[in-house]
């Protein structure tokens, strides 16, 4: 190994190298800014006999700076025009255990917790989905503006961790019902985010707009091709993969009385 140029520190760590058929490894930006940023992710357009077209979205910016344009096709859209983008906020936002911190001794923004949900943090704030004030704010209130909206509409009531067998994390909430940030249904929800593969499995709907319609074997490929050219890097030249994630949520209905 030493001719190679290899230097071990602890040899009993690679002693089962020999049998060692397939090495993986991970990267989150060491290389770059080492933060990790969302950069595309894409929703349901249409679906028309069992043919699926995407809006797909490219996201500026590849700091924890809760700032940047959401644009599509190259142009700079309103996120508020689109009906699904609400929900998929909603669903960073409260399926979400970190946060962002200012730092004023170095001005600049930090990650609270992992850097996977933080980027998803961060993305909720680019998105301001529901046009949240964000002029004369002070930086440190920036940091967590648009999610803390979000936030004000449920309570967590817990939380089911990631896990290996289900490769995904849900969290129970309920709407608050009374108050200034009340949302107008009772039901409580459960929002899921994990991998696309898993959590598709287990759908049988999909949001369209603003209309849920049946999940169908050939959308739900069409769906999973997608996923997999982002997670290959073959959508787009000169770039490598990307880590992808998929983002549900379930309506558990209760009777009112």
């Amino acid at each position: 190994m030493a001719k190679k140029n290899a230097i071990v520190r602890s040899l009993p760590s690679v002693e089962t190298l020999g049998c060692t058929s397939v090495i993986c490894s991970d990267k989150t930006g060491t290389l770059t800014t080492n933060q990790m940023s969302v950069h595309k992710f894409f929703i349901l357009s249409d679906v028309r006999r069992d043919h699926a077209t995407f809006h797909e979205f490219e996201v500026e910016g590849t700091t924890y700076t809760p700032s940047g344009d959401i644009t599509l096709n190259g142009v700079k859209v309103d996120t508020k025009e689109f009906d699904a983008l609400p929900e998929l906020a909603t669903i960073c936002a409260m399926c979400n255990d970190s946060s962002v911190d200012y730092n004023t001794a170095r001005d600049a923004y930090e990650k609270v917790g992992e850097s996977t949900e933080t980027a998803l943090t961060v993305l909720v704030e680019k998105l301001n989905v529901f046009g949240t004030n964000l002029a004369g704010k002070p930086k440190s209130e920036l940091a967590n503006a648009c999610n803390d909206v979000i936030k004000s509409h449920f309570n967590k009531e817990f939380t089911l961790e990631f896990s290996r067998d289900r490769k995904s994390m849900s969290v129970y909430c309920t709407p608050r019902i009374d108050g200034p940030n009340s949302v107008h249904e009772k039901n409580p929800k459960m929002f899921v985010k994990g991998a696309p593969e898993g959590i598709i499995d287990r759908c049988n709907f999909i949001r369209v707009g603003n209309k849920k319609q049946p999940l169908t074997p050939k959308t739900k490929q069409q769906i999973l091709d997608l996923v997999k050219t982002y997670g290959t890097g073959s959508c787009w030249l000169g770039t490598g993969g990307l880590r992808c994630f998929a983002g549900v949520h379930f309506v558990l209905w209760v009777h009112w009385k």
